[in-house]
């Protein structure tokens, strides 16, 4: 989708202080360094147990409404995105995190879309502004805390280490910083069972007093044969190839133009193969480097790093930043924006 009018107001974010490294956790017994020294993730940050994922959300928030200098009155929508628990069962995160941050009666709504759910919350903030001829804005957060024994960061998932933080964005159809060009989503539900796994339903949430094991989950799948790998690498491959290429298609530029390149916090290996090699993407124009301190932040890794590339990497007009998300299930989203000032770093 070609966007006309919907620009970047404000960008936020949220890390707590504590820093656990991976030298830390293998230390400690929390992580096995073998694994550690494969998926490259130096370090995470730990959020203390009131930061829930919420809280560090309208922290991130709070921030980027504050940078895009508009009012409550400004906002029709607040979305949340995020992967895991929030801090209570049964009650509304979204409203929590409006409530702290823009107030006002907008519908504060939720966007669960696991690792892209704040790249893909993008375009649907974009698509509501689109629909509507009156001047508006929408919040767009995120926030996830990765912790035991509802999750264990160093060994839940596989060959990866998970981080806390939140991430926020300020999409307006007004005026901004940064104006959207493009935004390209695609799926394929045929690879929903790769996360699923082959054990059965659960009746509720930690319901085997266990950590969530996404790694057994993995094998099990994976030990259904080797077709399905073959078929599951394939879809992977050539879904990620389209969606880049028609997102580029209806920004109008190609991958070499873009100054910044930001995708998902996860292992080197995955990076390295299906990010530079198979799509050509330059490392020097991401953020993984500075991302190995803080690890796979749930919903939160495209607009963590987009904050910091705002604050840090010194962007300048005309400059062209590409977002790229997948997740399981298989969805993915691929976004193009334009920078429309220069932007020194900040110091807040």
């Amino acid at each position: 989708m070609r966007w006309d009018n919907i620009y970047l107001a404000g960008t936020g974010s949220y890390l707590p202080e504590q820093v656990q490294t991976a030298e830390q956790a293998v230390a400690e017994g929390l992580a096995d360094a073998d694994e550690v020294a494969a998926h490259g993730i130096r370090a995470v940050r730990v959020a203390t147990p009131d930061e829930t994922g919420p809280v560090m959300a309208a922290h991130a928030g709070r921030r980027a409404v504050e940078r895009s200098g508009l009012s409550t009155e400004d906002f029709g929508l607040l979305i949340h995105s995020y992967v895991l628990h929030q801090g209570q069962e049964m009650w509304t995160p979204a409203s929590y995190v409006q409530h702290e941050t823009i107030g006002g009666t907008a519908p504060a709504v939720e966007v669960l879309q696991n690792s892209s759910g704040g790249l893909f919350s993008l375009e649907m903030a974009a698509s509501h502004l689109a629909a509507r001829p009156q001047p508006g804005a929408v919040l767009i957060t995120t926030g996830d805390q990765h912790r035991l024994p509802y999750f264990d960061r160093w060994n839940s998932d596989d060959a990866l280490a998970h981080g806390d933080g939140a991430g926020a964005l300020v999409l307006s159809n007004q005026e901004g910083f940064a104006r959207l060009l493009a935004t390209v989503s695609y799926g394929d539900p045929s690879l929903e069972p790769f996360l699923r796994g082959t054990r059965g339903w659960t009746p509720a949430p930690f319901a085997e007093g266990r950590p969530i094991d996404l790694r057994g989950r993995i094998r099990d799948f994976m030990a259904q044969g080797e077709a399905n790998l073959d078929i599951m690498g394939e879809r992977i491959g050539s879904m990620s190839v389209r969606v880049l290429e028609d997102a580029l298609k209806e920004a109008g530029t190609d991958l070499r133009s873009a100054r910044f390149f930001v995708h998902p916090n996860i292992n080197r290996a995955t990076v390295e193969f299906a990010y530079h090699d198979a799509l050509g993407v330059n490392p020097d124009t991401t953020t993984y480097e500075w991302a190995r301190d803080l690890g796979h932040m749930g919903a939160g890794d495209h607009l963590i790093s987009l904050d910091h590339v705002v604050a840090e990497r010194g962007p300048r007009k005309g400059d062209l930043l590409i977002a790229m998300g997948a997740t399981a299930g298989f969805v993915w989203t691929v976004a193009v924006l334009e920078f429309l000032v220069d932007l020194p770093a900040r110091t807040a």
